[in-house]
């Protein structure tokens, strides 16, 4: 409550100084734990127009709130920690791994060429697509659910086992209850598994070319599997095109790093910037 009530003379002040606390040139001090000050520059900017003072209070008294508990944790942890750690050593450290990341990541956006070329992804294909064998069956097809009453029934079910595909999609929408015709989209089991009945497709019965059909109660159901692959076979290319666009990117991002290191290094040997120095 009592930052609350510091939070509301602070956004009603603005600048001026707030009773019970210090004022330093033209800011003020908002909050103090031992040695360390919160001011108040430093959270006028959390209050935005069009907000209400109340809300403003409760968003600033919370982050003051936030910011005490915080500092005496610091505190308490300067005073319990262990002697044998060297926080400036890891500071250090930290600094250094935050410059290099961030300056990797500016060499990978402005130096790594990001074109793959249709060429680029056929080559990495054949060359690795034994690192990517199926975790789980997929197929390419056709589901189609229709009354078994219907006129066109065998009709449907002759274009499909000739890949008729001339008129099917009109044919289908005019008298099928339910289908998916789209013969360049991957199915998993579990993606047709609600659409047909139980047992209707299994990981034992996909095979190319083939038409799974199935009645149960007043309708039809018919699975034409165009390409099937089975768990640990290799995948179509179009299947991880996108998976090999990344592992391209990802080891010329590997491959530019290492050889600005290995300039890098060439270049402080030949201007002699360091020096190795070995035991006798």
């Amino acid at each position: 409550m009592r930052y609350f009530i510091y939070s509301l003379l602070v956004l009603n002040l603005g600048c001026k100084e707030v009773p019970g606390f210090k004022k330093t040139h033209k800011d003020a001090v908002v909050a103090r734990v031992e040695d360390k000050t919160l001011m108040l520059s430093q959270i006028k900017e959390m209050v935005h127009e069009g907000i209400s003072k109340t809300d403003s209070a409760a968003v600033v008294d919370g982050f003051i709130q936030n910011w005490v508990r915080e500092n005496l944790m610091i505190k308490e942890a300067e005073k319990n920690i262990a002697a044998d750690i060297n926080i400036n050593k890891l500071v250090d450290d930290y600094r250094s791994s935050l410059l290099v990341y961030n300056y990797e990541k500016f060499l990978v956006e402005t130096k790594l060429d990001t074109i793959v070329t249709k060429e680029d992804k056929m080559r990495y294909y054949e060359k690795n697509k034994g690192q990517y064998l199926l975790s789980h069956p997929i197929f390419t097809g056709v589901v189609v659910k229709i009354s078994s009453k219907s006129s066109s029934l065998q009709t449907i079910k002759t274009k499909l086992e000739k890949n008729d595909w001339h008129d099917l999609d009109a044919l289908l929408q005019a008298k099928a209850n339910m289908y998916r015709l789209d013969t360049t989209m991957y199915w998993t089991l579990d993606d047709v598994y609600p659409l047909v009945p139980e047992g209707m497709i299994t990981s034992s019965n996909i095979a190319n070319n083939k038409v799974l059909s199935k009645r149960e109660k007043d309708f039809d159901y018919f699975i034409k599997i165009i390409r099937g692959y089975r768990e640990h076979e290799v995948p179509p290319y179009d299947f991880i095109e996108s998976k090999i666009t990344k592992s391209i990117l990802s080891e010329r991002k590997i491959q530019l790093l290492n050889q600005f290191r290995q300039d890098l290094f060439d270049k402080g040997l030949k201007e002699n910037k360091f020096e190795i120095y070995k035991n006798s």
